[in-house]
């Protein structure tokens, strides 16, 4: 009996080996080709795409639609899991692979409609676009044609095979970025709660900076849903110096945009080059041009400008629920039934989606309201986006580029802009609706003539900058234009706190090289601290852990970085705006300190009146000072740190601020390897080397995805980095080799000539026609 026990153990033994070895081999033959020769049915001419140490493709092609085509196929090969997620995480769709986890998300993406954003934007394709567009797609389908067994180990593991790959999915890439980088009517929502809460007078203390409150706001009480909370929170850094602050005597432009960071990264580094086409920079899976970057001619960055492109209206439907008011009329609504398929489940999840003529009406499935809700936002209006791209790929001075970023519609972002020439420049993208503030800031009657849109703001309005007389532009989601500026263009700005830090680091030198601004993009110092703290030391003489914390918050440097003194300044932070406003603010606290504690708003507002009312706790009898609230909340600090880590050497900052690299799937059971570890990082949301959280308390969720430094003296000096790796595959060397480098703050040569890319090869891959 023994025996026959044993000899049944091991052969499970043997056959878990068996399936392990399979599944093993499985995955080691589904990593992407990157040498080689494949016949290609679609193609004009021979394509050679050289691999260089880092992965990254240097596609060569003798036409633009081969370049495309090419583009398609590498990208597909090495991101299609994550070109995957995308689509269907715009369209609608992650319940059909995740089940009913993902439902909400998918019925907020389908009432928010990308969809039909990006349909308008595939109508206004040129034939041109239209035609390179499709030769990208029809690129990822060879690949897609040519799996058998080789599929990447996403699918593997969750065992179906992906659809074919269509323009609509490529334009779906950039309606989720702008969905992304847009919290405009988040935003309304958290003001009209305010406003109801509070009164006109104590809301306008604590909202934004200048903000006007109009006496005919409607009183109103709804609030966003739940899936929403992660959007809208992104930052950025460029900036761009002239000549004569550089040591070349030419000009450098650095670009660091502070977004998700995840695993695969948000970004693919690419280099397109054919006789028409030579540029090199960080595209968007899913797209084949470079959106951060440089060609022969020019360089350019992003950050986000968060311009107001969205606004809220409520709607009066008829008893029948089939029409609207609008203006005196009567109009009928739109409406369409989605169905979203969820594994696991035999019958289709079935939702009607309304639309009136400015949006969709978005609740009760994004807000919920008592009144009928819709979203007005510019991408409804359809947009030129991949056009104008392709114009900014091949542009050689700055009309051109100009020319090119004209049709960006949607999202607005900060372009800055330099040129071989020694021009720099500064432009302002999208389409920008004009229409009176407060039916931008807060919902407004839909049926009133009054808040509606009438166009949108003129090219020659847009605040542009060329070779200022400063010889530099700095950007950083920081106000944009002064406070005499004509037009209404946001109240979303970020504090300026990162913009101030690099203006103030660029002015201690004359002239500046790539090592100077190595050292501002991973600058930690924080100015936010710089205007707390000094209150913190006006304190007396306190006695036990107050006294210690005292002590530890007066002798630090103020830099985020390693250390107990950070991590303190870091809760201390989080208790200070729960005791100023928790109390009032109740359940609305949470979320007015998530969207409104990155601007000139809540506490930076009252900082200046230190016997404000709102430094008295209401659920108290004493009547507290803003000293009371200091002492008290650094005080619970302390104590809850003592009490999480124990003793002051365990207070680390950069692991209690730590980055966990994830896969998507990572946190399944048994797919842990997918995963990239923990990583201490220092930072916060306030420094210009940004890294913060949107969801994971003091961990880092959002940090710099991309830096780049680009020098306009020689094309070769210039530097990148991504956060972890070109490959989504994790057997690939390219999966996490970035991943070092990035922590430590450090680059990679951006390669650009033949000659460079050449001596760094790894791998030429041959894609040739097929020859009838």
């Amino acid at each position: 009996m023994k025996k026959i026990l044993a000899y049944f153990l091991l052969a499970v033994f043997c056959l878990i080996l068996g399936f392990l070895a399979f599944i093993g081999g499985y995955f080691y033959h589904s990593r992407p080709k990157l040498k080689g020769k494949i016949t290609v049915n679609g193609l004009t001419n021979q394509v050679k795409i050289i691999i260089d140490s880092w992965g990254v493709p240097h596609i060569y092609a003798q036409n633009e639609k081969d370049l495309f085509f090419a583009c398609g196929y590498i990208q597909a090969s090495e991101r299609m899991w994550q070109m995957e997620l995308i689509r269907r995480a715009g369209l609608g769709q992650l319940s059909e692979i995740f089940g009913r986890r993902t439902l909400e998300e998918d019925k907020i993406m389908r009432n928010l409609g990308l969809k039909e954003a990006a349909l308008r934007d595939f109508e206004k394709l040129t034939p041109q676009m239209k035609d390179l567009l499709l030769a990208y797609c029809h690129g990822v389908n060879f690949w897609l044609n040519s799996r058998r067994l080789n599929w990447p180990p996403e699918f593997l593991l969750l065992r179906y095979r992906p659809r074919s790959w269509t323009a609509i999915d490529s334009l779906i890439v950039k309606e989720v970025m702008a969905y992304l980088l847009c919290t405009d009517f988040q935003s309304e929502i958290i003001r009209a709660r305010l406003l109801k809460k509070l009164g006109a007078e104590r809301a306008s203390q604590i909202l934004e900076e200048g903000l006007k409150i109009p006496q005919d706001v409607r009183d109103i009480s709804y609030s966003e849903a739940e899936g929403l909370a992660a959007a809208g929170h992104g930052a950025s850094n460029n900036w761009v110096l002239a000549g004569k602050r550089s040591e070349s005597g030419k000009p450098l432009l650095a670009n660091d945009p502070h977004l998700p960071i995840s695993l695969p990264p948000i970004w693919y580094e690419l280099h397109l080059h054919c006789p028409t086409m030579n540029v090199i920079g960080v595209s968007l899976p899913g797209i084949p041009l470079v959106i951060i970057g440089h060609n022969k001619y020019i360089a350019w960055g992003i950050t986000s400008s968060t311009v107001d492109v969205q606004d809220l209206y409520l709607e009066k439907l008829d008893r029948s629920q089939d029409m609207y008011l609008d203006s005196d009329s009567w109009k009928p609504l739109h409406k369409r039934e989605e169905i979203i398929k969820v594994k696991g489940q035999q019958k289709p999840e079935r939702m009607e989606i309304v639309w009136t003529s400015r949006g969709p009406i978005i609740s009760p499935v994004i807000i919920k309201s008592e009144q009928p809700v819709s979203l007005r936002w510019t991408i409804y209006e359809g947009g030129r986006s991949f056009e104008a791209f392709y114009l900014l790929n091949k542009a050689q001075n700055w009309p051109q580029f100009l020319q090119g970023l004209k049709l960006f519609e949607a999202p607005s972002q900060n372009f800055v802009y330099a040129d071989k020439r020694g021009n720099i420049g500064y432009y302002l993208s999208g389409k920008i609706p004009l229409r009176p503030q407060k039916a931008a800031l807060f919902p407004f009657p839909g049926w009133e003539k009054e808040g509606n849109w009438h166009g949108f703001l003129k090219e020659e309005d847009k605040p542009t900058i060329f070779n200022p007389s400063e010889g530099f532009i700095v950007t950083a989601n920081n106000k944009i234009v002064p406070d005499d500026y004509p037009f209404y263009l946001s109240f979303d700005w970020d504090v300026p706190f990162r913009a101030e830090r690099i203006k103030e680091l660029l002015l201690q030198r004359k002239k500046h090289n790539l090592q100077s601004l190595k050292a501002i993009q991973n600058d930690v110092f924080s100015k936010k601290a710089e205007l707390i703290i000094p209150l913190l030391r006006n304190i007396g003489q306190e006695k036990g852990d107050l006294s210690l914390a005292l002590r530890m918050i007066k002798q630090w440097n103020l830099k985020m970085d390693q250390g107990g003194a950070p991590a303190l300044y870091e809760v201390f932070m989080d208790f200070l705006h729960a005791q100023v406003f928790k109390d009032e603010l109740g359940q609305d606290y949470k979320k007015f300190d998530t969207y409104f504690r990155h601007k000139k708003a809540g506490l930076l507002r009252i900082l200046d009146e230190s016997s404000f009312p709102w430094f008295d706790n209401q659920e108290t009898e004493k009547i507290e000072t803003m000293n009371d609230i200091l002492k008290l909340s650094l005080d619970k600090a302390y104590k809850w740190l003592k009490k999480k880590y124990g003793l002051q050497p365990n207070w680390e900052w950069t692991k209690l601020h730590a980055l966990r690299l994830r896969h998507v799937l990572g946190e399944m059971p048994f797919f842990w390897f997918l995963n990239a570890g923990s990583h201490p990082l220092n930072g916060d949301a306030y420094t210009v080397r940004a890294t913060f959280s949107i969801s994971s308390g003091y961990k880092t969720t959002h940090g710099p995805s991309y830096r780049q430094i680009v020098d306009l003296s020689h094309w070769e000096n210039s530097l990148w980095i991504i956060t972890s790796g070109q490959s989504g595959h994790f057997l690939s060397p390219y999966y996490k080799d970035q991943l070092p480098l990035w922590l430590k703050g450090d680059y990679r040569p951006m390669l650009f000539s033949n000659k460079s890319i050449e001596a760094k090869a790894r791998g030429v891959l041959w894609l040739k026609p097929l020859k009838n």
